[in-house]
């Protein structure tokens, strides 16, 4: 009886270090994933609610649940890119450097992890303003993934805003080759932009292939169009320059306004007024276009041509009288006493119905208003994208 009894407490023992082996190797499995609180991390409550907040776009709930998460556990690489993101995202800028930094000092790092820490780190430097160190840690990026499309979009972006237009071209060349879709366009406007700069070291040659180029690229680029007439007009080429400006009002009648200044200058150095004034005359009556048809006024009264302008102002009274620059075309006349008694009776009974408009410029993706003429929307970066409006 007693042998059966040491019997049975061995069994016993044997059983028990059985069960508290599987426990600890349990445990100590838990311990190397970084879940030392007994519980993976990304299996609790805390990393759901975490990252269920990120999708309602809840920062500040999100913020508090997963830096309970990173508290048990160091491991998910994630939680921390996701973390230091919502610090930027609240302007927490060296908190979200500390968080992203902290996860390039591992050693047991992944590559493609690593260039997703670099990009990070790179985002949460230019959202502080530190140019030079962003640029710097995408570079790093791009060194290890050269065909990581982060990394060539932020250096592409930040070229742009820098001025530095070959760069930014040369990662946009880059970016292309590796995304759909592709996107000619961008291309095209920073082909342009890299010609001006050539043009203004002095290689015309080159400036000229380039722009041509990207005319290629995108044919309704008034960019291009706008750079190479200027291009040849101080070459000393105007006939050429107003073959350019031609074609641009040819294809883009609507975009008059930011030639006709160009086109003036041609007009100058050809001496040919009454071409000119033909030019103008077409993207009025022909085109409908306002400010060719303030431009042709403007001539006319430059030359004296005293009936044709007051004919003019009927046009532009009848299709434009809630316009405020042609009301103060009007007043201006008035002023000057350019307009008789019985025409001041007449435009003041027709304006009398007409409600006073500005004249922007009138972004067509996202309405920005501007007075300015520009190449692009600084609000929303799109290039081209205004139109003359009233409003």
């Amino acid at each position: 009886l007693i042998a059966t009894v040491g019997e049975q407490w061995i069994a016993a023992l044997l059983i028990l270090a059985f069960v508290f082996g599987i426990f600890l190797g349990f445990r100590l499995r838990l311990f190397r994933r970084g879940g030392g609180g007994g519980k993976d991390a990304r299996q609790s409550a805390h990393y759901i609610q975490g990252m269920y907040a990120m999708l309602t776009a809840d920062v500040e709930l999100a913020i508090e649940e997963l830096s309970r998460v990173v508290e048990l556990s160091t491991e998910p690489i994630e939680v921390y890119l996701a973390l230091g993101n919502l610090y930027r995202q609240r302007g927490q800028i060296d908190r979200a450097i500390a968080v992203h930094r902290s996860l390039l000092t591992r050693r047991s790092l992944g590559e493609e992890e690593r260039v997703l820490a670099l990009n990070a780190l790179g985002q949460d430097f230019k959202t502080g303003g530190l140019i030079d160190r962003a640029l710097k840690t995408f570079r790093e990026a791009l060194a290890l993934a050269p065909k990581d499309r982060d990394a060539l979009k932020n250096l592409m972006m930040l070229s742009e805003d820098l001025g530095e237009w070959a760069e930014a071209h040369d990662y946009a060349v880059r970016l292309q080759k590796v995304q759909r879709p592709r996107d000619p366009r961008h291309l095209s406007y920073l082909l342009a932009k890299k010609a001006e700069t050539l043009a203004e070291g002095g290689m015309r040659f080159r400036a000229s292939w380039f722009l041509h180029r990207a005319m290629r690229l995108h044919p309704e680029n008034v960019l291009a169009y706008v750079y190479l007439a200027d291009l040849y007009l101080k070459a000393g080429k105007p006939q050429k320059a107003r073959r350019v400006i031609e074609k641009t009002l040819k294809r883009m009648p609507h975009k008059c306004y930011i030639v006709l200044p160009l086109l003036k200058e041609i007009t100058l150095q050809r001496q040919d007024p009454e071409g000119y004034l033909r030019t103008l005359h077409e993207l009025a009556h022909e085109h409908h276009q306002k400010r060719a048809m303030l431009q042709e006024l403007q001539e006319f009264l430059d030359l004296k041509r005293t009936d044709q302008a007051l004919a003019l102002v009927d046009e532009l009274v009848h299709h434009f009288g809630r316009s405020r620059l042609v009301q103060k075309v009007l007043w201006d006349l008035l002023v000057r006493g350019l307009l008789p008694p019985e025409k001041q009776l007449e435009l003041a009974a027709r304006l009398s119905k007409s409600e006073q408009m500005m004249d922007p410029f009138t972004c067509l993706h996202c309405s920005y208003k501007t007075l300015e003429v520009l190449f692009r929307c600084p609000n929303c970066t799109e290039w081209n994208s205004f139109a003359d409006t009233e409003g």
